[in-house]
This record gives C-alpha cells, sequence and structure tokens, in this order.
C-alpha cells in the first residue's frame, strides 16, 4: 500500500515509517520544512508538503494513496483545534473509499485505574484537561466507519525506546543536579517499546476492522517511582530521584501537567494482541531504561507524556 504518515520524522512516526517499509510498504511522510523533506528523502521515503494547521494541504496530500496514518501533533496553544480540523479533512478524503485511516490519541484521556483493575478500551474517559476534545474526536474517527472508511483509533501507552521518549522528562525535572518525580511515585503507567508500538500501527492498517479502538501499552503497569530510577541512572545521573510535593509540582507546572502526571495508568492491551495478532517482543522496560535513557533523541521539553511529533 501507499500509505500517507503524518509526523513521519517524529519519535513515534519514524519507528512507523520503518516498521511500513520493512513490509514493503510504500510511505508518504508529511514535512513542514526542507530539513524533514530532506530527511524523508535521504531514509527512501516520499516526502510530500503538508502542515496540520493546513486541512486543504492534508486532504491533497492524501490523494493518490492507499491509507493514512495520523502520528503527527502540534503541541501548541492551538493543538485542539488544529487536530480536529486536519482529522475531519484526512476522514473526508477516505470516505466511501473502504481505505484504513489510524488515529493517534493516548492514554491521557482515562483517569486513573480503580483498586484492583486494568482499564480498557470499554473503561469510561476521564481526559486529563489538556485532552478534554479528544474523547469526542476518537468517536468522531470510529463513527466514520458507517461512511465506508476503515478507521482505526490508538490509544498509545507510555513510550519509551530508542534513547527517546517522554520518560526522559524525569531528568528534564531535575533541580540542582538531583532528578524528581511528582507525588508519591506510588501510582503506575503501563508503557509500551517504540517499536512495538510501530509494528501495532502496521498491524492496524494492515489488518483492523473498522472501527476499531486498541490501546498501544505492553506488559503489566510499572510503579513511577522505579521507572523514575531506571531512567534517570540510563540518563547518568548519579543520585536517585526524589519526591517533588504535588502542590510544589502544581505551583511550577501547571494544574493540567500535574494532574496527569499523578494519574494511576493501569492499563490492559489485550484488544490488541487478540484481535490484530500484536506479539510484541518479549522486553525488561526497567533494564532497558537503564541502559539507554537519554541516548537518542534527547531531554523532551514537555513535562505531560503525549509522544506523537509533527
Amino acid at each position: 500500500m501507499r500509505i500517507l504518515l503524518t509526523g513521519a520524522t517524529g519519535y513515534i512516526g519514524a519507528a512507523v515509517a520503518e516498521s511500513l517499509a520493512r513490509r514493503g510498504h510504500t510511505v508518504v511522510g508529511t514535512a513542514r520544512t526542507d530539513d524533514a523533506e530532506a530527511a524523508l528523502g535521504a531514509h527512501g521515503y516520499a516526502p510530500v508538503r503538508a502542515d496540520l494547521h493546513d486541512p486543504g494541504g492534508l486532504a491533497r496530500a492524501a490523494e493518490g494513496c492507499d491509507a493514512i496514518i495520523h502520528a503527527a501533533a502540534t503541541q501548541d496553544d492551538d493543538m485542539g483545534p488544529a487536530e480536529q480540523a486536519a482529522v475531519r479533512a484526512m476522514l473526508a478524503a477516505v470516505r466511501g473509499t473502504d481505505a484504513p485511516f489510524v488515529y493517534t490519541s493516548g492514554v491521557w484521556v482515562y483517569g486513573s485505574a480503580p483498586p484492583g483493575r486494568l482499564l480498557d478500551e470499554d473503561s469510561p474517559t476521564d481526559p486529563v484537561a489538556t485532552f478534554a476534545w479528544r474523547p469526542g474526536l476518537e468517536s468522531e474517527v470510529v463513527a466514520a466507519a458507517a461512511d465506508g472508511a476503515r478507521t482505526v483509533v490508538i490509544r498509545p501507552g507510555m513510550v519509551y525506546g530508542r534513547g527517546g521518549g517522554p520518560l526522559n522528562q524525569f531528568a528534564a525535572m531535575a533541580d540542582a543536579g538531583v532528578p524528581r518525580y511528582v507525588g508519591d511515585g506510588e501510582n503506575h503507567w503501563t508503557l509500551v517499546h517504540v517499536d512495538d508500538l510501530a509494528d501495532l500501527y502496521a498491524l492496524a492498517i494492515e489488518r483492523a476492522p473498522a472501527g476499531t479502538l486498541v490501546n498501544g501499552v505492553v506488559g503489566p503497569p510499572l510503579r513511577v517511582r522505579d521507572m523514575a530510577e531506571a531512567a534517570t541512572a540510563g540518563a547518568g545521573f548519579v543520585v536517585p530521584p526524589a519526591p517533588w510535593p504535588v502542590a510544589e509540582a502544581t505551583a511550577e507546572l501547571g494544574p493540567e501537567d500535574a494532574d496527569g502526571v499523578t494519574r494511576d495508568h493501569r492499563i490492559s492491551g489485550e484488544r490488541a494482541r487478540t484481535l490484530l495478532g500484536w506479539e510484541p517482543s518479549p522486553r525488561s522496560p526497567l533494564a532497558e531504561l537503564r541502559g539507554q535513557a537519554g541516548a537518542g533523541s534527547g531531554i523532551s521539553s514537555q513535562v505531560m507524556p503525549e509522544t506523537p511529533s509533527q
């Protein structure tokens, strides 16, 4: 298939592009700059100029493509409206064609898990304020299946691997050389390696039924304190991370970010494995974090762990 991929030079998108190419697909990657266009061409992908703030341009970029994967995000103050307009334009391009359209959401649409339970795709949403618009957009994507598009929503968990990803936030929040995590660190997050996640996108394009919603997470939930210790050790810190009182973190980061990183996200990824035959590689996330955190794409400037990148 000839697949339009937004965010093809981003953290998730670059891994998705590699996975698609390995499976024989042609990757058409969006580029906003000359540098991005050159980078895509150097990897053997077909670059196309497009911007999330130009919905019409995205629709034109989709012409001649057999499928679309949306793995980009503006990460600016207009992210919600820009995302809604961009997704609607791309949905219009595939409506009535039976072409796959994969939308990248995220687990920040969930609240904290009830004691002793895992959240799954049927759990109610309770998004952090930053992404209050996202559940409604997910619903639009899923509902577009009724109009003849093979739509899929993927909610990635906390993405790690290749030295990048939002787990570098623990180092980014360091104070006087001491890394930190918000709260007591007893809450949990559920992880996914970026390479395993990329394979999930490829499977979604190839196999997912229309109107599919899946969590992209692997393995048991891990305690945030343990992840912080592993990630900061891998980043070269010689002192262990310290708890950052929620009130102090909220005053510095803002209530939305502090709320997000203190949620207890114990999440199931069973539907993706059962429905799509996803078989992530056996991994030891804490060991990998100790060995590679900070070695690749550097420390993210974000605190809220939002992974797609334009």
